[in-house]
C-alpha cells in the first residue's frame, strides 16, 4: 500500500496532497526541508497531511494502524505547553501525578502508569527523546525546549519501542537545522516572577550538512511561602543547551546530538489541605504557625526547605545508509542523570523528620535496524537492541531523638541489561487493505546491590535475575476511500520483573521479586480527512487487560511512610478516544481531543485499608478487596479544545494573532486504596494569548498571555497523612504552579524566519 494509493494521485485535489507529501519525503538534500523542521511541518499541515514516525519510519498518519496523537508546535504554543507536565493539556489520555521530586512523579496513559519508590522498576510509559528511550521516567520532567512535535502512542508499543512501553510511548522530536542561516532570541516575563530567555542559531554547513544550537535560561520564584524563615519554595533556576549537526549525502546520513541541562529547585513542597481540630502529630499539638489549611493554601511552617536539583546530559549518534532496497540505521546513545533531594516530612518549624539523598542514573544503548524501501506490496523493519544501565541511590532519614526507631540509612544500585531482536512486516492484501504483524523477543538481566548502613557493621544484600519474554502485535487496516482508513489490532505488552528497593529491603525481597506485568490490548479505529483536507479526525476504541499489575501501596510503619511494591492481580482499562483538527477559513485552525477511560481493578485482594476505613466500608482484618475500584488519578472523561487565528492588519506588514485552549477533566481519586478524602472534583483550565508579529518572515513577535484565565484552584495531588504520626485526619496537597491566574509577556526577535 504505497503513498500514491493512499493519497489518490489520479484525482485533482488528491494530487495536490500527494505532491505536498512527496515533496516532503524525497526532497534532496534532506536538510532543505527536513520533516522535523517547523516550516516543513507547517507545509504538511497546511496540505492536510500529518507526518509521524510512530512506526520508526516517516509516514502520513493515515498509514499508521494505531492510536497516535501528533501534536504540532502550533498546538503546543496555543495550549502553552512549556513543561513536560503540560502535555496533559493537549493529550487527554495522559495524566501526570506530581510528587515532591521528579523521581517520585509518574506518567500514565489510559489510566495506567508506574508509581514506585524503587529505582529497579520500569515505567509503563516510555519517554523517547530524539530516538533515545530514557532510563528513568523522572528524567523527562523539566522544560520543553525547541520542540518540533510530540507524538503520543497509546497502548502497548513493545514490538518497536521495547518492553518498557507496555502502556504507551511519548515520543519527543526536537527541531532540525534550517536550510538557510537563521536565529532568534526570545524572552518571557510573568507577573508571578518568572523570567526565561531562549536563543537559537541554525543554518547550513556547505551543501550537505547543517547545524542547530539552542540554549535557554530560566528563573522562577517559588509560590509556596515558608513562614518559618520567609523563604519561597517550589521555585527553580535552570539552564541548558542542545547542539545538533546533520549531514546527508543522499546515500549516507549522520545526525549528532549533544544535550545538557541543569536545574536548581526548591522542590515541590506540599501544604496542608485539611487538618481535623484537636489532631496531634507524634503525640504533640500541631503548630500551624499561622498556616490556614484549605484549597490553594500556599503557606507552610517547616524548618528545612525542600531541595530537588538535577543535572543531565545526553549524547547520541544516528547514522543512516541508503542501500537502495532498504536503509540501514544505527543509533548509539549515552545518558547521565543526577538528582539530589531533601524533604522535610513533618510540616513543623522544629526538626522532626527529614529525608532524601542523591540519585545517579546512566545508560548506554545501541540500536540497529534495517528498513525496507517503500515500494512494492511488502515492507519490513527488523532490528537489534542493546542497553546497559544502572541507577545508584543513597537514602537517609534523620529523626528527632524520640523517633530514632524510624531512622534509615542505605545505598543501592539497580542494574539492567537488555538484549532484544524485533521485526515488523507489512503486506498489501490489496490496494486498499494491509496486514501488519510484528514481534519482539527480549532478554533482560536485572541486578541489585543494597547496603543497610544502620547496623554498626553494615549488612549487604546482592542478587541477580534473568527473564526472556516475547511480545507481538497484529493489525489489519482498510482504506474505504483514499482519505478514510479503518483498522483493528491486537497487541501484547510486558514489563519486566523488579526488585523492591526501599527501606526494609532484605533477603526476602531478593528471593521474591515482583513478578513481570503482562497485558493484551485490543483496538479498533477510524481516521480520515475531509473538506478538501481542511479537516481531519481519529476515533479509537480500546480494551486492555493487565495481569500481575505492578503497583505501589503506601503503608505506615511506626508513623512513617513505607512504600511497598507488589503485584496487585488484574485490571482492565477500556474506552473511546477522539481527536480532530479543522481549518474552516484561512488563518484559523481549530483542534479538539477527548477521552473516555474506564480503568478498573478486577482483582486485588488484601489491599491496604485507607486511614479510618471501617468494616462497613470494606476493611476487614486490616485489609480490603479492591476488585471493582478505579485506578488512581484516572479521570473517566477529559477533553481539550483550542485554536489559533492570525490575520494581517490591513495592508501593513504586521499580523495580529491569538490562540486559546480549554482543558476539562472529570473528578479523580489520587489514592489507589479508594480513600474518599483524596478526591479532586472536576475542573477546567483556560489559557489564552494575543499578539503581533511580522507577517512575511515572522522575524519579530510580541504577545501577551494568561494561564488559568478563570482563576480556578485545584490540587495536583491529595494525600492522606492521617496514619503518618497523626491522631486525626490530616490531608496534604501538591499545589500546582497554575493554581491561580498568572499573566506574562513574550518578546521574540530573529532573522531568517526560523520558528
Amino acid at each position: 500500500m504505497r503513498h500514491s494509493a493512499i493519497l489518490g494521485v489520479t484525482t485533482g485535489r488528491h494530487a495536490i496532497v500527494a505532491g505536498s507529501l512527496a515533496g516532503l519525503l524525497v526532497a534532496a538534500p534532506a536538510l532543505a526541508q527536513d520533516l522535523n523542521s517547523a516550516d516543513a511541518a507547517d507545509v504538511a499541515q497546511d496540505a492536510g497531511v500529518i507526518i509521524v514516525t510512530a512506526q520508526k519510519r516517516t509516514q502520513d498518519i493515515l498509514q499508521v494502524p494505531a492510536a497516535v496523537s501528533a501534536i504540532s508546535e502550533k498546538t503546543l504554543d496555543a495550549a502553552q505547553v512549556k513543561d513536560f507536565t503540560d502535555i496533559t493539556n493537549v493529550a487527554p489520555s495522559v495524566t501526570v501525578a506530581s510528587a515532591g521530586n521528579s523521581a517520585s512523579s509518574t506518567v500514565s496513559l489510559r489510566g495506567v502508569g508506574t508509581l514506585s519508590f524503587s529505582t529497579s522498576v520500569e515505567p509503563s510509559v516510555s519517554i523517547v527523546v530524539d530516538d533515545v528511550a530514557l532510563l528513568q521516567q523522572g528524567q523527562a520532567f523539566g522544560k520543553l525546549n525547541d520542540i518540533a512535535r510530540i507524538e503520543v502512542l497509546r497502548g502497548p508499543q513493545d514490538s518497536l519501542f521495547g518492553k518498557n512501553a507496555s502502556a504507551g510511548v511519548i515520543n519527543i522530536v526536537t527541531k532540525d537545522p534550517t536550510s538557510t542561516l537563521s536565529g532568534f532570541v526570545e524572552g518571557l516575563m510573568t507577573d508571578d516572577n518568572e523570567v526565561r530567555v531562549n536563543g537559537n542559531l541554525s543554518g547550513p554547513i556547505g551543501d550537505s550538512a547543517g547545524f542547530r544550537v539552542n540554549a535557554f535560561y530560566g528563573d522562577r520564584k517559588g509560590y509556596i511561602r515558608n513562614l518559618t524563615n520567609n523563604s519561597w519554595l517550589n521555585g527553580e533556576e535552570s539552564y541548558g543547551f542542545r547542539g545538533k549537526v546533520n549531514y546527508d549525502s543522499g546515500i549516507l546520513s549522520v545526525q549528532l546530538i549533544g544535550d545538557y541541562s541543569n536545574t536548581k529547585s526548591s522542590g515541590n513542597q506540599p501544604t496542608y489541605y485539611y487538618v481535623a481540630p484537636g489532631t496531634l502529630q507524634n503525640g504533640r499539638p500541631i503548630n500551624l504557625g499561622g498556616v490556614v489549611p484549605g484549597m490553594a493554601n500556599t503557606e507552610v511552617t517547616v524548618n528545612d526547605d525542600q531541595l530537588s536539583n538535577t543535572e543531565q546530559w545526553m549524547a547520541s549518534a544516528k547514522i543512516g545508509l541508503d542501500l537502495g532496497f532498504a536503509s540501514l540505521t544505527s543509533i548509539s546513545s549515552y545518558q547521565d542523570w543526577k538528582l539530589d533531594t531533601t524533604t522535610d516530612l513533618d510540616f513543623t518549624p522544629s526538626f522532626v523528620i527529614r529525608q532524601g539523598g542523591p540519585y545517579h542514573a546512566k545508560q548506554y544503548a545501541q540500536e540497529l535496524r534495517l528498513t525496507s524501501a517503500d515500494t512494492g506490496s511488502f515492507d519490513y523493519l527488523v532490528g537489534l537492541y542493546y542497553a546497559d544501565g544502572e541507577t545508584d541511590r543513597q537514602f537517609a532519614r534523620d529523626t528527632a531523638s524520640f523517633l530514632t526507631f524510624l531512622r534509615r540509612n542505605w545505598d543501592s544500585t539497580a542494574s539492567t541489561r537488555t538484549l532484544a531482536a524485533f521485526a515488523q512486516l507489512g503486506y498489501d492484501l490489496s490496494e486498499q487493505t494491509k496486514l501488519t504483524v510484528g514481534g519482539r523477543i527480549n532478554n533482560e538481566k536485572v541486578g541489585v546491590f543494597y547496603r543497610d548502613n544502620i547496623p554498626a557493621t553494615p549488612i549487604v544484600y546482592e542478587g541477580q535475575a534473568k527473564d526472556t519474554a516475547v511480545t507481538g502485535k497484529a493489525s489489519l487496516q482498510h482504506f474505504i476511500t483514499d482519505e478514510l482508513m479503518t483498522y483493528a489490532s491486537i497487541a501484547t505488552g510486558y514489563k519486566g520483573q523488579a526488585y523492591d528497593i526501599s527501606s526494609g529491603f532484605n533477603q526476602s525481597r531478593i528471593d521474591n521479586l515482583v513478578k513481570p506485568e503482562n497485558s493484551v490490548a485490543y483496538e479498533v479505529g477510524v481516521k480520515g480527512r475531509f473538506w478538501d483536507n481542511r479537516g481531519s479526525f481519529g476515533l479509537t476504541g480500546f480494551w486492555t487487560d493487565y495481569d500481575d499489575f505492578q503497583a505501589q501501596n503506601v503503608e505506615f510503619v511506626g508513623g512513617a511512610i513505607q512504600p511497598v511494591l507488589r503485584n496487585v492481580g488484574k485490571l482492565r482499562t477500556k474506552g473511546i478516544e477522539f481527536e480532530g483538527t479543522l481549518r474552516p477559513v484561512d488563518g484559523l485552525s481549530l483542534f479538539a481531543s477527548a477521552a473516555y477511560v474506564d480503568a478498573k481493578i478486577r482483582k486485588f485482594p488484601n489491599a491496604t485499608c485507607y486511614p479510618g476505613q471501617t468494616a462497613a466500608q470494606g476493611c476487614v482484618g486490616g485489609s480490603q478487596d479492591l476488585a471493582g475500584a478505579g485506578l488512581a488519578n484516572s479521570p473517566k472523561f477529559k477533553y481539550n479544545i483550542g485554536g489559533n487565528f492570525e490575520t494581517p492588519l490591513g495592508n501593513s506588514p504586521i499580523s495580529v494573532f491569538t490562540s486559546a485552549n480549554y482543558v476539562w477533566q472529570d473528578d479523580v481519586n489520587f489514592a489507589l486504596d479508594g480513600n474518599p478524602l483524596t478526591v479532586q472534583k472536576a475542573y477546567g483550565i483556560a489559557n489564552a494569548t494575543i499578539g503581533l508579529r511580522e507577517t512575511e518572515n515572522r522575524n519579530w513577535e510580541v504577545s501577551l498571555f494568561v494561564n488559568n484565565l478563570f482563576d480556578k484552584s485545584y490540587a495536583a495531588v491529595l494525600t492522606d497523612y492521617s496514619d503518618n504520626g497523626y491522631t486525626g485526619t490530616a490531608i496534604v496537597q501538591q499545589v500546582p504552579r497554575n493554581y491561580s491566574r498568572y499573566v506574562g509577556i513574550k518578546l521574540r526577535f530573529g532573522f531568517g524566519g526560523d520558528r
